[in-house]
């Protein structure tokens, strides 16, 4: 075997450096042994065995973690200084009472009514107007009442800006904004629901009403739901009918009665707390009801009127109409159970008003309850906080007296410069003259002569755009204006249906488009209350007309002027703010 001695930087003995070889000796025998057996096993050149150097590299070193050491000896802190907290004591005094005596004089000085105005700039809002809320006062039965109203309308408003224009005070231009937006209004509540606890829907429906009044025992209403009835009668049948209550059952009276079972002539009431026990025995069974009510209902529109305070006799009669005969008679009844609502005198008056054209509420006096028989032991009590004395005696007079004021006096004037139509009924030539008054007020005119000349009244006026002529109520020359006039009996309406009629009245102005026409519709009170929410709805519509301008109004007597019907409906939504009373009042089924 060649060894090769040649690599360069070898240590003697042929290894590197750094590379110990083990050259001790191999064991004796052991390579000899297998030469023997390789040669014994193969023929022919000998490998000699090759030695193979063992290397052992050097151990690394042993790294260990540098030791550290804390001390954990803590340094004493000295106190330096003292701190001084000075905190005061508070002794108190024991406690003492101190009584005075007060004496309280039991008269109550009258307060004179004052009306507070608050100057709010008049903008149109894309939105309703915010309610404006009265403070009302309301004091106990047996003390006598004062009270301050103390409220702001966008009326009284307008009405202050009028002054300096030298028009009438306290009078709404209808021109000026009525206090509701471009939206269509609220719902307005209904009225007759919240004084009488039935729907204005349910009485005009056109069929014969026969009605179960139960009174209130603390209050009388009756006499003021008969004006309602007359006044949605002549609604929607027209006419002049005739009140004719029945108080006893004597043999005049049910051979009359007979008579009176057509509805369509008289509005029949019958007073069940005045029957004696033996009359009402004798005529007011089954068989009699029955035959009255069999001819009451062939009517085409009426009211029979059951009324009682007492609650035995109210449920007898109700058994009686409502179930019995009501199953028995073949035709279908209208039947209702009427049940006036509990109200304060404070809402009896500023609703009252509100109904009656917004008449001067009554000045404040003790409550006065006169005790009066009829014929017989049963006894009345009146009593001057009733609807029926604040609704139909005190605010229903005033306002009737208004009106009449235009055939006597010095408002006689205004027949002689208002032209009459044929088939006119005396209430729409009356409203007719209070508007002429209105405008004669707001421009001052005194004689015949200067109203005549700016105030036309049924005179035909000519179209630019159309050969055909139209008629308004009243012209206002000096003003551009066009009123019409409407109670919407069914006589005046020529016995068309509310809107149609409204439609075709404001619809005749669009002929003559190149003159621009501002149309105010003039409805009659209760007229506008009971049918607001046609009118605001009619309203609304009315707004896309081209070319015409319409605003319905209704009347102020108190200040001898006109108001929007949107502010007739915010002033009775004030009344009605009673959440508590509302939720009772609507919420029965």
């Amino acid at each position: 075997m060649r060894t090769n001695k040649e690599i360069s930087g070898r240590m003697p003995g042929g290894y590197p450096p750094g590379i110990h070889a083990d050259t001790r000796p191999e064991p004796e025998g052991d390579m000899n042994d297998g030469l023997e057996l390789e040669e014994s096993l193969f023929e022919g050149e000998l490998i000699p065995v090759v030695s193979v150097p063992i290397v052992k590299l050097p151990e690394q070193a042993k790294e260990y973690p540098p030791k550290i050491e804390l001390d954990c000896t803590v340094p004493e802190i000295h106190r330096q200084s003292t701190l001084d907290l000075s905190v005061p004591i508070l002794r108190l005094r024991p406690g003492s009472i101190t009584m005075s005596k007060v004496v309280l004089d039991d008269h109550i000085h009258s307060i004179s009514k004052e009306d507070v105005h608050f100057y709010v700039p008049v903008v149109s809002l894309q939105q309703s107007a915010p309610v404006l809320h009265n403070t009302w006062t309301e004091c106990a039965s047996n003390v006598q009442e004062h009270w301050v109203t103390t409220y702001a309308t966008l009326r009284e408003q307008t009405s202050a800006d009028s002054e300096d224009t030298e028009e009438t005070p306290e009078t709404t231009s209808p021109d000026s904004p009525s206090g509701g937006g471009a939206g269509i209004p609220e719902e307005p509540p209904d009225v007759m629901q919240y004084l009488f606890g039935i729907k204005n829907d349910d009485l005009s429906t056109r069929r014969p009403k026969i009605i179960l009044y139960k009174e209130r025992p603390e209050d009388n209403t009756l006499a003021s739901f008969e004006t309602c009835c007359l006044r949605i009668y002549r609604e929607q049948v027209g006419g002049d009918p005739r009140l004719q209550p029945v108080s006893r059952l004597d043999e005049t009276i049910v051979t009359y009665l007979d008579k009176w079972a057509d509805p369509g002539r008289h509005l029949i009431t019958l007073d069940l707390d005045y029957f004696s026990q033996e009359e009402a025995k004798k005529w007011f069974g089954p068989k009699n009801l029955r035959d009255f009510l069999r001819r009451a209902i062939a009517a085409d529109y009426g009211f029979i009127i059951f009324k009682s305070r007492r609650e035995d006799l109210f449920e007898n009669c109700r058994l009686l109409v409502q179930e019995r005969l009501a199953s028995e008679i073949g035709h279908l009844l209208d039947i209702h159970v009427v049940k006036p609502n509990s109200l304060s005198i404070d809402k009896k008056r500023w609703l009252s008003s509100i109904f009656w054209g917004n008449c001067a509420r009554v000045k404040e006096e003790p409550p006065v309850i006169a005790h009066y028989r009829d014929g017989g032991s049963r006894g009345t009590h009146i009593s001057s906080y009733d609807l029926d004395v604040v609704f139909n005696k005190k605010c229903r007079a005033e306002y009737e007296k208004v009106f009449t004021s235009f055939t006597r006096g010095e408002n006689r004037l205004y027949q002689i410069v208002t032209k009459k139509r044929s088939r006119e009924s005396d209430e729409h030539y009356l409203m007719k003259c209070y508007v002429v008054r209105y405008l004669s007020e707001k421009y001052q005119l005194k004689t015949i002569t200067e109203i005549r000349k700016a105030i036309h009244t049924e005179k035909p006026q000519e179209s630019s755009s159309s050969p055909e002529l139209f008629i308004p109520d009243v012209f206002d020359k000096k003003g551009n204006g066009y009123y019409e006039i409407e109670t919407l009996f069914a006589g005046d309406r020529n016995g068309k249906e509310l809107i149609n009629h409204l439609s075709e009245t404001v619809l005749k102005y669009e002929l003559d488009r190149n003159k621009p026409a501002r149309v105010y519709v003039v409805i009659d009170n209760t007229a506008a209350i009971r049918h607001m929410s046609d009118l605001l709805w009619l309203e609304e519509m009315f707004c896309d007309l081209e070319g015409v301008q319409v605003k319905f109004l209704t009347f102020d007597i108190a200040s001898k002027g006109l108001i929007p019907i949107q502010e007739v409906n915010q002033k009775m939504q004030k009344v009605m703010c009673d959440k508590a009373l509302r939720s009772s009042i609507f919420g029965k089924v």
